[in-house]
């Protein structure tokens, strides 16, 4: 996705928040999804064709498993599952437990920065 670089890594939040609702609906247009009726934020996509997905810092690409990937499924059609990256409206990603249930993560306050390793 493009437009933002900055994130916050949130260990208070179990998804992984865009800012740009845009980005997000492309996302999930080019792998099957389609916005969740329960609310314009979320997206569902085919359950059986989970997309490799991971985010890089620090010229590390970090995959996310497809188990965290998939909040569960839709209720009125199991063949769907809500995904966890859904769309927000701040200029910064928020990366939450999505994310951080597949790294180990070491907050380095004294010097303002975050590490992780798989």
């Amino acid at each position: 996705m493009r437009g933002i670089t900055g994130s916050i890594i949130d260990t208070g939040s179990d998804l992984i928040i865009h800012g740009l609702p845009e980005d997000v609906a492309t996302f999930y247009e080019a792998i099957g999804g389609t916005p969740a009726l329960i609310n314009p934020q979320f997206y569902t996509f085919p359950c059986d064709d989970v997309p490799s997905v991971g985010f890089t810092f620090g010229g590390t690409l970090f995959p996310i498993s497809a188990e965290t990937l998939i909040i569960g499924p839709v209720d009125s059609d199991p063949l769907d599952c809500y995904g966890a990256i859904i769309a927000g409206n701040a200029p910064f990603w928020v990366i939450g437990s999505v994310f951080l249930n597949n790294v180990y993560t070491v907050f380095d306050v004294a010097n303002a920065r975050v590490g992780f390793a798989m």
